[in-house]
């Protein structure tokens, strides 16, 4: 089909249109029983009765039929001049995606390791032969599985739609997502096979690791579920008394940029029903900042502001705290209201260097400029453009 697409205008090639409007409105559906696999025995129910379309006449998803695009395909999509939306999906998206899915599955009486398998997950497992997953691959390609998918959402990549299917039709869900009979499943086949992470991925149809990780981010050791939502004083009081005792030291601020924190022993301590991924998720977003005591950066000094006035010392290149020139730095910020209140937002970011005390100026701003910086680059290639910006205006 992209040959016949290749090089070509979509929109004013007649044949080509005809080709297209061709595919569109054959809605039969495939007769299973031709295919000479272990498919042959399904029941292909997806005839509509208002006679309705099921496959997407999207120009986008019958030019771009896969779920990987190539350089090759990004150029047919501009020479076509094809929209494309990559924001997140809408409520009214995923509705339509649903109901795409769920009229797929229906129409070929698709069942649990079906549907797993449909969504790619049956690749992580051994059980499954050459043989056996050339026949599936056969039987979704035969029965148009991914414009199907597709069906009603003619601006979404037929990679996009697909990917986006596979975290929301997947088993394992955030815990606040999964049914009841999902997380009892998983304790009673943790209890029974105990660590046996490959018996137990099996079921779900996804890698030893992968159920591994997931059962030790949602449960205690006591198999039953960790705690979510909002800290409370006492969790957090808990948490820095560990985290004081493990780290053998009263003053948290040097550890406010340190990666390698013992989070798992530091909640053990404080005998938290949290993972050890939220521990130190809710460290490194909010109390760290608190430690730093940074709810005291004056006139609504923000994070931001901290990593610019970094950024604009380091390109001035100033050899010794003492030749900074305040004045040229503070013209930068017209929110500071005095100089007293910018050399105060200094000292709380300075302090939060470990051992500032003992460092040269040079080793302040250079370790404030490799940690404290890029948490707040843009994730593109052009990440400081907008902090030269800032220096240079």
């Amino acid at each position: 089909m992209r040959d016949t697409f290749d090089n070509k205008k979509l929109m004013n090639d007649k044949s080509v249109e005809n080709f297209v409007t061709n595919i569109v409105f054959n809605t039969q559906p495939v007769n299973c029983h031709t295919i000479d696999s272990d498919y042959s025995d399904c029941n292909p129910r997806h005839t509509n009765q208002n006679n309705k379309c099921l496959i997407s006449d999207s120009p986008l998803h019958l030019l771009i039929t896969n779920k990987y695009i190539s350089a090759k395909d990004h150029k047919l999509i501009k020479d076509n001049n094809l929209k494309v939306i990559k924001r997140k999906f809408t409520k009214r998206e995923v509705q339509v995606l649903k109901q795409n899915w769920d009229q797929y599955c229906d129409d070929y009486e698709c069942d649990v390791e079906m549907k797993l398998r449909l969504l790619g997950y049956f690749a992580y497992i051994g059980k499954y032969t050459k043989e056996d997953r050339k026949q599936f691959q056969d039987f979704v390609k035969s029965t148009q599985f991914l414009l199907r998918l597709a069906n009603g959402l003619p601006n979404r990549t037929i990679k996009n739609i697909y990917y986006v299917s596979r975290t929301s039709f997947k088993p394992l869900k955030r815990m606040s997502e999964m049914s009841v009979q999902t997380i009892d499943k998983i304790k009673q086949l943790h209890t029974l096979y105990g660590n046996k992470w490959s018996k137990i991925g099996e079921k779900f149809m996804c890698t030893p690791y992968a159920i591994s990780n997931y059962y030790h981010r949602s449960f205690n050791k006591n198999g039953e579920p960790y705690d979510k939502g909002k800290w409370s004083p006492d969790e957090n009081k808990r948490l820095l008394d560990a985290m004081r005792r493990v780290l053998n030291t009263d003053d948290l601020k040097q550890y406010v940029f340190t990666k390698n924190i013992p989070y798992n022993e530091i909640k053990e301590l404080a005998e938290i029903n949290r993972s050890s991924t939220h521990v130190a998720l809710h460290w490194y977003q909010q109390l760290r900042w608190s430690v730093a005591q940074w709810y005291q950066l004056e006139d609504h000094w923000t994070h931001k502001d901290c990593a610019r006035l970094v950024y604009c010392l380091f390109r001035y290149n100033f050899t010794d705290e003492s030749d900074i020139d305040w004045d040229i730095i503070k013209e930068k910020f017209a929110n500071i209201s005095s100089f007293n209140a910018l050399m105060r937002n200094w000292r709380l970011i300075k302090q939060t260097v470990p051992l500032f005390e003992s460092k040269s100026y040079k080793q302040i701003i250079d370790f404030l400029y490799d940690n404290l910086l890029p948490q707040y680059l843009n994730p593109d290639d052009d990440g400081l453009k907008e902090f030269e910006i800032f220096v240079d205006n």
